[in-house]
């Protein structure tokens, strides 16, 4: 059991199969048969209905249950794989330009821009509003989940797609939009970026990080706003009197 979870964790490798159950407002039900997950992203608790396992990255987590029918799941998927491949973009680009000192700092369009900033600024639309506009129409003709580039659907030039890079594509872009808020939180904050922050966070770590930073006070309520979520799941558990509940 112990294998097949580190297996799982590190590869996302199937285990077996079983039925997953969608439900929609006309009352129909789509079984699909895909993969068990043997853990989840909360040890010890159940997984929605409809997250099965059958999606490379699925670990059970909906606590809003924002994607119970079919069609919302494949437009959240559909939204989470494009937004982790801009974000996967963004971080290399950021740490590309600042570890070379190119166009600092990355926020500032004026600042030793390469282009004039109103080119940048209106390519930029052109070409974001293009591409969307393109995977919009594949998102309705092909469903979600794929998100293609252009005409491309899925986008794999290089043939390298498979269950185990979808999975590790996922994991990587959602460390990517983590660290991107983080990014954006360090310019806003301390203004500087990540390479700049971390320099100055290593010189005096106990004298120079987020707790006594200006927003210290602000993210100290926050982490024991989140610090209480464990808490809800297990005083939900011995209040229903089962070992686990849907998380």
């Amino acid at each position: 059991m112990a294998s097949a979870m580190l297996q799982t964790v590190l590869i996302g490798r199937p285990v077996n199969a079983k039925p997953a159950v969608f439900h929609s407002n006309t009352a129909r039900r789509v079984t699909v048969f895909a993969r068990e997950r043997p853990m989840i992203y909360y040890p010890n608790s159940e997984p929605p209905a409809h997250l099965d396992g059958s999606t490379p990255g699925d670990f059970g987590f909906d606590p809003l249950r924002l994607a119970t029918t079919k069609p919302r799941f494949e437009w959240f998927k559909e939204g989470e794989i494009t937004n982790a491949r801009w974000a996967m973009l963004a971080v290399a680009g950021i740490l590309f330009t600042e570890f070379f000192n190119i166009a600092q700092p990355w926020w500032d369009l004026t600042n030793k821009a390469l282009l004039p900033p109103a080119f940048l600024l209106l390519g930029g639309i052109t070409i974001f509003a293009t591409a969307e506009q393109a995977r919009f129409k594949n998102y309705q003709k092909h469903g979600g989940g794929e998100s293609g580039f252009l005409n491309s659907v899925p986008f794999d030039p290089l043939s390298l797609r498979n269950e185990d890079t979808q999975e590790k594509e996922i994991k990587n872009g959602r460390l990517a939009m983590v660290a991107f808020v983080g990014f954006a939180s360090q310019a806003a904050v301390q203004g500087k970026g990540p390479i700049a922050c971390l320099q100055y966070h290593l010189a005096d770590p106990f004298h120079r990080n987020i707790f006594t930073s200006k927003v210290g006070n602000e993210f100290a309520v926050a982490l024991v706003a989140i610090s209480f979520w464990p808490l809800l799941i297990e005083a939900t558990k011995n209040t229903q009197g089962h070992d686990k509940v849907k998380v």
